[in-house]
């Protein structure tokens, strides 16, 4: 059966979110492990939330205009606000469990090198399981619901003849 046209721009959108989210996600974890491990925080709120800003707006700018291709100024407040709301309440959760992983796990290990990567491990599980829901919510934010779809037999020319009149 043949994948509708639907369908292969939504699986276009979930790859090109993917990509997206494990670029952002490679910034934040860089930003984390180097603030974290260099000493410049050592308190896990603190770090995790700067590895947090470092990664949302470059993924904000990927997500607008590579995975949805939207460019219409008129729907950026909107995008803006979802995206906001939905990436910080994501962070949060983010937050929240890096801070009770450090309080939890971290004095076990006395190794600054290795307390960063349980640090980094325990950001990275808090972001796993909201993917899903993330993607269904920036779909229905960023889609370009009210464009009709075009089927390649209806696309205009650029340069349209006009009636009754030929190009030799």
């Amino acid at each position: 059966m043949a994948e509708t046209s639907t369908t292969s721009r939504l699986r276009i959108r979930f790859a090109r979110f993917t990509v997206a989210s494990a670029i952002a996600t490679g910034i934040s974890q860089v930003v984390l492990l180097t603030v974290y491990w260099v000493g410049w925080s050592e308190d896990a709120a603190a770090a995790s939330t700067i590895a947090f800003l470092a990664g949302s707006v470059p993924h904000f700018l990927m997500v607008r205009y590579w995975a949805w291709r939207d460019t219409d100024p008129g729907r950026l407040r909107h995008q803006l606000t979802t995206y906001f709301t939905v990436t910080l309440i994501s962070g949060m959760a983010s937050i929240g469990l890096t801070t009770v992983a450090e309080q939890a796990f971290l004095p076990l290990v006395s190794d600054q090198g290795w307390r960063a990567v349980m640090l980094v491990a325990s950001y990275l599980a808090a972001s796993g399981p909201v993917f899903l829901v993330k993607f269904a919510l920036f779909d229905r934010a960023f889609a370009h619901r009210s464009y009709p779809a075009t089927s390649s037999t209806r696309v205009r020319a650029a340069n349209p003849v006009a009636p009754a009149v030929t190009s030799s």
